[in-house]
Formats: structure tokens, C-alpha cells, sequence
């Protein structure tokens, strides 16, 4: 027997549901604006704004959901079988009610009222983002990189959100410290803060190379672009230069430059040669302040200088256009 069971499915309050990436190894949870989602997603291709997998539009429930609407079919199931049991008893006892020989009797199953209750959603989210392609509207926790219907890679939202995302993390690192302190001891404490601040240079290097190649490859209208040219500020500043007419000293003063690519070597050493010094950074970055074979020490000062130049630029570039 093939049953329909129709449910109902509620936005929240904004007009968004819910929707979780059927990739195992991602499961990342958002919201997409329901009329956008019923108008605008075909059932064909839908990608997961963090990881960038793509499935099929049935493949999207959350967990939630799936517990909701097997609940419902399990209270449709139950009801329904009791109603068949009670129906055909029912039958089997009045066609016994006038014979002398055989008497068929039966207590009926208690009914249950079944009740298809709406599935909700979670409650809303802050951050809400239109693709700047196709207008999708979707709601996200934190970063997302693809949009769900078209899949476009907002070079300009990624790039904001984690510079917006490291300055939050750089605020609440005195804090994190205090905490830690209590929890475990002072040397843990360093160590691990020490560790965030490290990472954190990686991290805006990183976002900014994939932000600017990014932006070069929708200047240029080429996909062949190379990540790695942009960790060398003078290459990435005459790639523009050549492609739009202004280089990164369009933005940035001399100091600034040089201190930008000064962090740059720096993040290259603390990944590539665990922090410790050697010539070869010397000659490359101008930095006479380290001797071959000592270890690179970030302050917090470091951070946030190199964060603010790269939010400079990262502005500049955005206004670029193709001349």
C-alpha cells in the first residue's frame, strides 16, 4: 500500500528553514528563505554553503526534521493499524452476534487522535547574506563560502568575515588567557594563546591570498590563477598593476608595505620552518631584528597591525576594476 502523508513545514520568523549538508563529514546546518528555496533551488543541484558538496534537493533534511516526520509516521502508522483492527473485529463480532454455536466478542483499541503537527524551525540567526549572482537570501552561523542555489563563491563576503571573525577572536584573547589561567596553569595558558596568535597571522595571509586571487580571477576573466602568487606582495602588486593600473601602494603607505611583507615571511617561517629563523627569511623580509636561529615571537600588536593593512587593502582591491 503506498501512503501520502502530507506534512507541513513552518518557516521562522525572517521566512527561513532549516536545511543540514548531507556530507558526513560535514553536516554543517543553515537557513535558506523558504520562497527562495520553493522558487529559485532546482531539485537537481543544491550546494552546501561551507563545504561546497552538491546533492540532490531531497537530501537536505536536518536531523530534526527527520526525527519530526518519522514521528509523525509512526503516530500515522500506529493509528491507522488500530483503526483496521477495530474495523475488522468489528465485522467478525456482529457477523457472530445471532449465532447460538459461536460468540465472537472484543474490546476495540483505545483511538488515538491523530494530530500532523507543523515541523518549526530553529530560531533565527543574525547573519543573513544575499548572494550577489543570483539573490538568493540565506542565513548562516559564522562564515559561509558557496551559495545553495547557484553555488557562487563570494570572494568579497569570505574575506570580510574572516578578517570581521579574527578581530572578535583578538578582543577575547585577554579573556580566553584569564580563563585558561584558572583552569589549568600559567605556562599552559601562554602556550596555547601563543599558539592562537601564531595561527592567526596564517590565517590572514591565507584569506588574503585566496581574496586576491580570487578578485584577479574576476578581473581577468581567466580560472588558472595561482594562489601562491599573491604570498609575494611585490608579484601580486604588479599583477593589478599590469591588469588594472593600480598596484597595493595605491592603499598603503611605504611603512606599511614593508611591514606587510615582512608578516608575510614571518608566516611563512612559523609554518614552514617552525618559527626558527634562518637566512634566507633574513635576506627576503629586511627584518634585522632576529639572527639566524632564533624563533619568530608574535605579539598581539603584531596581529592586529598586519590585520588592519590587510583590511586596507582588502578594501582597495575590492573597488578595482579592469581598465
Amino acid at each position: 500500500m503506498n501512503v501520502q502523508i502530507p506534512i507541513t513545514i513552518l518557516s521562522d520568523e525572517k521566512g527561513y528553514f532549516d536545511r543540514e549538508c548531507p556530507n558526513p563529514d560535514c553536516l554543517y546546518t543553515f537557513k535558506i528563505k523558504m520562497q527562495d528555496w520553493q522558487e529559485k533551488v532546482s531539485d537537481e543541484e543544491v550546494h552546501c554553503p561551507m563545504c561546497g558538496h552538491v546533492d540532490t534537493s531531497d537530501k537536505w533534511w536536518t536531523q530534526e526534521q527527520i526525527t519530526a516526520q518519522e514521528k509523525i509516521a509512526e503516530e500515522w502508522a500506529l493509528n491507522y493499524a488500530r483503526q483496521m483492527l477495530n474495523n475488522t473485529f468489528k465485522k467478525i463480532a456482529d457477523s457472530t452476534r445471532h449465532n447460538k454455536y459461536v460468540k465472537f466478542t472484543y474490546k476495540p483499541y483505545r483511538t488515538i487522535n491523530f494530530r500532523n503537527n507543523p515541523i518549526g524551525q530553529r530560531e533565527e540567526w543574525e547573519t543573513e547574506i544575499t548572494c550577489e549572482q543570483c539573490g538568493t537570501q540565506y542565513s548562516v552561523i559564522g562564515s559561509a563560502y558557496f551559495c545553495p542555489c547557484c553555488g557562487f563563491n563570494s570572494a568579497n563576503q569570505v574575506f570580510f568575515d574572516t578578517m570581521e571573525r579574527i578581530a572578535i577572536m583578538l578582543d577575547t584573547l585577554p579573556g580566553m588567557r584569564a580563563y585558561l589561567e584558572e583552569l589549568n596553569n600559567r605556562d599552559d595558558a601562554d602556550s596555547i594563546c601563543r599558539g592562537l596568535l601564531e595561527s592567526t597571522i596564517g590565517d590572514i595571509v591565507s584569506a588574503f591570498q585566496k581574496y586576491a586571487a580570487r578578485r584577479y580571477e574576476i578581473l581577468s576573466g581567466t580560472d588558472n590563477v595561482r594562489v601562491n602568487d599573491f604570498q609575494i606582495i611585490d608579484k601580486g602588486s604588479q599583477m593589478f598593476r599590469e591588469l588594472c593600473g593600480d598596484g597595493y601602494d595605491k592603499w598603503l603607505t611605504s611603512d606599511e608595505l614593508v611591514y606587510l611583507k615582512m608578516l608575510f615571511q614571518r608566516r611563512h617561517i612559523l609554518e614552514h620552518n617552525s618559527g626558527i629563523v634562518d637566512q634566507r627569511y633574513i635576506d627576503q623580509s629586511g627584518d634585522a631584528s632576529y639572527n639566524v636561529g632564533q624563533r619568530i615571537v608574535v605579539h598581539e600588536r603584531d596581529a592586529r597591525r598586519l590585520l588592519a593593512i590587510v583590511q586596507k587593502l582588502g578594501e582597495g582591491l575590492k573597488l578595482l576594476e579592469k581598465h
